[in-house]
């Protein structure tokens, strides 16, 4: 049984990948749960309690205002902490609850959109459009498009953008193959500052190929150091098993790469080994450049 959690007080700092995800990455030492981080801006790595990352001041809502948006996260978070649970404990997606698959897979719808990557990726939007079309906008378009850039705009665009999509999002995830993954390494999964990574080998040029209904999806999650589920295209993927055991490190080096290559700037680990991160760095250090190209307006 699960219940709506219902906010009192205000809430100023805002995570957007939630405690209740993270602490599944970090150790706990009785009292607080502490995860290792690596700053791929920096190449710094340090340990921090859960509660201080992955969050940002009023990132959703203003204190002045419902704080709908950090409500409905709230309660989003409250049904998945025990359908996790449940998946982790089973590791078996077949051996839990409908009602749990409906919360993880709405978990997901909005875990795409909640980051600030996906705010990122909007200002980048505006910004290329402005850009290729200068000379060719009227005056309001131009004041319209150059008001989407500011901070309460982008804030209340994102907003909107989660309330609005996470149900056909999540919908649409139900709808996808599911694959659960048991790590049997002593390599774990990492997570990050953008912990849903998509991936298509399957080139959809000009159109974009990491649409959920695109052909050849997939959608990586990893869960706990020992477990990640992949969503996928229910066509092409069909014939998959939808449950998986690896002791193959190529594996666990392709879930890696996709964590450190698609997260704003933080990885995630329950341990201090971070040189593969390191390593990918030093191969494309755009990786590192928070600035780097998101979008690209054809």
């Amino acid at each position: 049984m699960y219940f709506m959690v219902k906010i009192e007080q205000k809430v100023r700092l805002q995570h957007y990948v939630p405690r209740v995800y993270l602490r599944n990455f970090s150790n706990y030492n009785g009292k607080k749960y502490y995860i290792w981080v690596f700053d791929k801006e920096t190449e710094e790595i340090f340990q921090t309690n859960i509660e201080n990352i992955a969050f940002e001041e009023e990132f959703y809502d203003t204190v002045d205002e419902e704080q709908i948006a950090e409500k409905t996260l709230c309660n989003i978070e409250s049904r998945f902490g025990g359908a996790i649970t449940n998946l982790i404990n089973s590791k078996d997606l077949a051996k839990i609850s409908s009602e749990d698959l409906d919360s993880i897979a709405e978990f997901i719808a909005v875990q795409m959109i909640r980051t600030k990557e996906t705010r990122i990726s909007v200002k980048q939007t505006s910004k290329q459009f402005l850009e290729k079309f200068e000379g060719h906008l009227s005056e309001k378009l131009r004041l319209e498009a150059e008001k989407s850039m500011e901070k309460s705009s982008l804030r209340k665009g994102h907003k909107r953008m989660i309330l609005e999509n996470k149900e056909m999002f999540k919908r649409i995830i139900k709808e996808m193959k599911w694959i659960l993954i048991s790590n049997k390494l002593k390599t774990p999964f990492w997570s990050s500052d953008d912990p849903v990574a998509k991936h298509n080998s399957i080139d959809h040029f000009p159109y974009g190929n990491l649409g959920l209904t695109s052909t050849g999806i997939e959608v990586h999650f990893p869960l706990t150091p020992n477990l990640c589920l992949t969503i996928c295209d229910p066509i092409l993927f069909k014939k998959e098993s939808s449950k998986k055991n690896t002791r193959d490190y190529r594996n666990i080096i392709r879930e890696r790469d996709l964590q450190v290559r698609y997260s704003t700037r933080f990885i995630f680990s329950n341990e201090n080994k971070f040189d593969f991160a390191k390593t990918m760095l030093k191969e494309d250090p755009s990786l590192k450049d928070p600035d780097r190209k998101r979008v690209t307006i054809m």
